[in-house]
């Protein structure tokens, strides 16, 4: 009944069949209970300052998942880094070290979403997976870590998808679009961009793409971004990789006073974004479905230590939605 070796194809599918004769099926509450506690670590940026643009509702995702399974012998430990660039990518290492060295084997899983991708991260990683730690990544995927999984959309086809919206809507027209750019090193914001700009030099060489480089904080996106749109006067569009530099972006547009003719792309949902969708300072809205990838990465973790069921894939995607003001309403509880 728990798939362990030693019965032979045969015998395992009569006594199969006779407990589905018997309406039988496995209390994992039970077993989880009869065995010793399993220990999860879940290593996430933080869920507030500037994280709640984006890290809150993947933690939000993870509580729903975790309320879920609230009567199993299970042991979640949360830990939290900054989202700044350089100081979350030195606390979510020092992090893992910690808890490499001082839990030991008595670590089941870890969920966490790497903050940049190095060799020292992927080093970390394999570390766990060596001894026996079962892997869940979130959007940044080492495949070579020995990871059991990742959670992600595809960030190549999210930044086209962007990139054949804002076509569709400029066709005819000539003129700049400006990319609001995320950590440079972050695979998942990289591939966004990358993603976006191959479509229109496949597409449409009628429109450039310029890159606006992130800064270290909200306020230099933002005078970054003014300074850009300044100093491209053909400027007919913006998009921002991620949801920190959507609210800087916006508030450039703002300040430049061209905002309602100007086809201004974010990412992701909350309060913020919503307003500014809402005053038609952002045109539509690429969600990229935190909560979702919270939800399963907590989910796929908990069902293959608890239950043994490997999941159907190593990538696992979540949906990409285009938002706009008439569809919004349908978003509202991710807010």
């Amino acid at each position: 009944m728990n798939n362990k070796e030693g019965v032979s194809k045969a015998v395992r599918q009569e006594i199969l069949n006779v407990a589905s004769e018997l309406g039988y099926t496995t209390n994992y509450v039970a077993s989880a209970l009869k065995r010793r506690q399993v220990n999860l670590a879940v290593v996430l940026p933080e869920a507030e300052d500037g994280g709640k643009y984006y890290f809150r509702y993947v933690w939000k995702g993870c509580r729903a998942a975790e309320s879920e399974v609230s009567g199993y012998n299970l042991n979640v430990m949360d830990f939290t880094f900054p989202v700044s660039d350089s100081k979350g990518s030195e606390e979510q290492v020092s992090i893992l070290k910690k808890l490499y060295d001082e839990w030991g084997d008595r670590l089941d899983g870890l969920l966490t979403m790497p903050n940049i991708n190095s060799p020292q991260m992927q080093c970390l990683l394999s570390q766990f997976s060596g001894r026996g730690v079962s892997v869940a990544l979130i959007d940044n995927d080492f495949k070579d870590c020995g990871r059991l999984c990742c959670i992600a959309p595809n960030d190549t086809y999210t930044g086209r998808l962007a990139a054949e919206l804002m076509n569709l809507v400029l066709q005819g027209k000539k003129g700049t679009i400006l990319i609001a750019e995320g950590d440079e090193r972050s695979l998942s914001h990289k591939l966004n961009s990358e993603g976006f700009r191959t479509y229109f030099q496949e597409k449409n060489l009628d429109i450039s793409v310029i890159s606006v480089p992130n800064l270290n904080n909200t306020e230099a996106n933002r005078v970054q971004m003014l300074k850009y749109l300044r100093e491209n006067t053909d400027v007919i569009g913006t998009y921002s990789t991620r949801a920190r530099n959507t609210i800087p972006m916006c508030e450039a547009l703002i300040q430049f006073e061209r905002f309602n003719d100007i086809f201004a792309v974010g990412s992701d949902l909350f309060p913020e974004s919503a307003q500014m969708l809402y005053d038609g300072v952002l045109k539509a809205i690429v969600y990229k479905n935190p909560y979702q990838k919270g939800y399963l990465g907590f989910k796929t973790l908990f069902e293959y230590l608890i239950k043994g069921e490997k999941p159907k894939n190593e990538a696992i995607s979540v949906q990409i939605s285009i938002i706009l003001q008439n569809n919004i309403q349908f978003f509202k509880e991710f807010i």
